[in-house]
């Protein structure tokens, strides 16, 4: 069978491209057993060393068992994971300047992946030097580092996404280019919502901008199904479940910068689109990390 041939573009839109590594680790998972709430993901992948797992998103369930590899797209998903289960996880973003992931909708499937465990193993022995094992918590914690320890991080997080882009084109998944709107009035839109701060709720034009709030209301519903308001609250609940999980602010400080005055009205809001209480997602989801 002939091998499929990778999508070729200039090195200009190459660099377009954003790349923020998020993690490397290898943990057991701490909570074994239970479903973890529905949590928001970057694009990585991970590897079941010991255990299985079994993944809920996109409406099917997938059972990944130990010795394969899941390749995640950027969206929700739920965790189940075996007793004395055992992962090793990259996480990054790779965005195009639209903010959209360069593998939005093509992951998201179990599979084999020798090479890229190998290529993993020596990132994660590149990253964290001669420890054995590193939690999902002390991956993501804040540290400082010399320029060239910062420039050595970054090589080798280049030198693995090259092995992952190579193993996805021998698997025929293609990476995803910038979605072209059809209205360049919709990128500009698009661009000064995502630029305004999360705590401002009631979205308002302002007054130089090339089209009034009605013309904007049509646009984003031509190209989203969705108005001004619920484009902000959707922007925020996104970002509210990211920060709950990985920051370690306190649910009061997240609230605040979200522009909530009370955090019980914070508490009641995300209860009413997840089911859950802050606490209880923070709970669930960074017990249920992968």
């Amino acid at each position: 069978m002939p091998k499929p041939q990778a999508i070729q573009l200039p090195a200009d839109v190459w660099r377009t491209l954003r790349q923020e590594w998020l993690w490397v680790y290898r943990s057991p998972v701490p909570q074994c057993g239970v479903w973890s709430a529905e949590i928001p993901v970057p694009a990585g992948v991970f590897f079941v060393e010991r255990g299985e797992v079994r993944i809920q998103s996109d409406g099917k369930e997938t059972l990944v068992p130990r010795g394969q590899a899941f390749f995640s797209s950027p969206r929700l998903r739920r965790h189940w994971f075996a007793p004395g289960t055992r992962l090793l996880s990259v996480g990054f973003r790779s965005q195009w300047p639209d903010g959209t992931s360069l593998f939005r909708d093509a992951l998201n499937f179990a599979a084999e992946a020798s090479a890229l465990c190998t290529a993993t193993q020596q990132l994660f022995t590149r990253i964290h030097g001669t420890q054995k094992l590193v939690t999902y918590r002390q991956a993501i914690a804040p540290a400082t580092h010399s320029y060239s320890d910062w420039a050595a991080r970054e090589a080798a997080f280049n030198t693995w996404f090259s092995t992952w882009m190579q193993t996805l084109q021998e698997l025929s998944v293609q990476p995803q280019l910038p979605v072209r709107t059809r209205h360049r009035r919709v990128d500009q839109l698009v661009a000064w919502l995502r630029a305004l701060p999360l705590d401002q709720t009631t979205p308002s034009l302002p007054p130089d901008f090339p089209i009034g709030a009605r013309r904007a209301e049509q646009l984003l519903q031509q190209q989203f199904g969705i108005g001004l308001r619920l484009f902000m609250e959707k922007r925020r609940l996104d970002v509210a479940r990211e920060r709950i999980l990985a920051d370690q602010a306190t649910l009061k400080e997240i609230a605040f910068a979200l522009g909530f005055r009370h955090a019980s009205h914070f508490t009641a809001w995300f209860r009413r689109h997840t089911g859950l209480s802050p606490s209880e997602y923070r709970m669930s989801g960074v017990e249920q990390a992968a």
